[in-house]
């Protein structure tokens, strides 16, 4: 994956269809462990709740995979060059880690996918999360790493 290609769909430059297949193939799984091979750009980019929107529209046209918000959500958070403002774009950050984790969070399904889509443009209040309940014995469910790739 390339963060330049999500970047281009933000800026209306790439389709969804290009980001499909840009991320086609960049996540290999051992276990419980994912590895997902990103491609860095040089510069930095601010993303909105509205880019957001985005992405979950092109989930909703059929156009990208749901599952795919995983490995955009995880690209997101781990890189050094996507920002956001935390302090109003509180509900942005929530809805990426919620993508980056649905075996913890909320499954990337099509009627979670328009429950991020509301919350992203703020027609219904993101929702509390409850506490984790601590599982005494309680095992790692899954781990996912960046694998960095410099742009040239």
């Amino acid at each position: 994956m390339h963060e330049q290609t999500l970047r281009d769909f933000f800026d209306g430059a790439a389709s969804a269809a290009e980001l499909a297949r840009d991320i086609e193939g960049s996540v290999s799984r051992s276990g419980i462990v994912s590895k997902v091979s990103i491609e860095d750009m040089t510069e930095v980019f601010t993303v909105s709740s509205a880019m957001a929107v985005r992405l979950c529209d092109a989930v909703l046209s059929g156009e990208l995979p749901a599952a795919d918000l995983q490995t955009i959500g995880f690209a997101l958070l781990a890189s050094d060059n996507f920002e956001w403002d935390g302090d109003t774009e509180e509900v942005l950050a929530n809805v990426l880690s919620d993508w980056s984790a649905p075996e913890i969070n909320y499954p990337l399904t099509t009627d979670y996918v328009r429950k991020f889509r509301r919350w992203l443009m703020r027609e219904q209040p993101y929702p509390a999360k409850h506490p984790l309940a601590t599982v005494e014995g309680g095992n790692i469910i899954s781990v996912t790493e960046k694998k960095s790739r410099r742009s040239c």
